[in-house]
């Protein structure tokens, strides 16, 4: 068995174990522990992921797919998990999209995470057509990323223990894992009323 076997069966493993606490504070009424837990799962998924994606393994399943439905979702899951407003916003959301769900869910729900950690009220999961490009957002009304953070590309950027160094390197790599007609996908971070992460995918 080697390490990538290894260590996705113990994450399995701590994941049901974090399931089971998860589980309980719901039932307790403790969204703030609830999310950290989950929050902690979450990373140890993206832990695995980005290590595969190092070794050229992380190969997107991509598919026809609805944009409105992982919105949805993920908006669902992370707003039982915190007092604040998580909505969605899809006005603009094309019928289908070309996309590894899994994947993006995962970008989407780090994005969430983070998002959280700075939002004063509300934080908004979108999707839209732009330019050609299939555009997922994650908006937040805090104080907005520093310069440093957007004068870097994501693949530049620390990981470190205090950051979201980790979730913003694996994001770039699926995003760029989508690739159409030459076009690879993309993220970007800006400001607009507060902090605006974007994964590009090309339609």
């Amino acid at each position: 068995m080697d390490f990538v076997d290894l260590a996705a069966l113990t994450i399995h493993d701590v994941k049901n174990r974090l399931a089971l606490v998860a589980r309980r504070a719901e039932a307790g009424g403790d969204p703030e522990t609830l999310r950290g837990v989950l929050e902690s799962a979450a990373e140890l998924t993206r832990l695995l992921a980005f290590y595969k994606a190092e070794r050229g393994g992380l190969e997107p399943q991509i598919d026809a797919r609805v944009p409105a439905d992982v919105v949805e979702e993920v908006v669902a899951e992370t707003g039982r998990q915190t007092a604040l407003t998580v909505a969605a916003e899809l006005s603009g959301a094309p019928v289908l999209g070309f996309y590894d769900e899994s994947l993006v869910r995962m970008v989407l729900v780090d994005a969430v995470y983070n998002a959280l950690r700075h939002a004063r009220q509300r934080v908004v999961v979108g999707a839209t057509l732009r330019d050609g490009w299939l555009v997922f957002f994650v908006r937040d009304d805090g104080p907005g990323y520093p310069p440093e953070m957007l004068a870097a590309p994501a693949e530049m950027r620390p990981l470190g223990r205090h950051g979201t160094g980790l979730g913003l390197a694996l994001a770039a790599r699926v995003a760029a894992a989508h690739a159409n007609a030459g076009l690879a996908g993309r993220t970007a971070l800006g400001n607009d009323g507060g902090a605006v992460f974007s994964l590009l995918l090309p339609a």
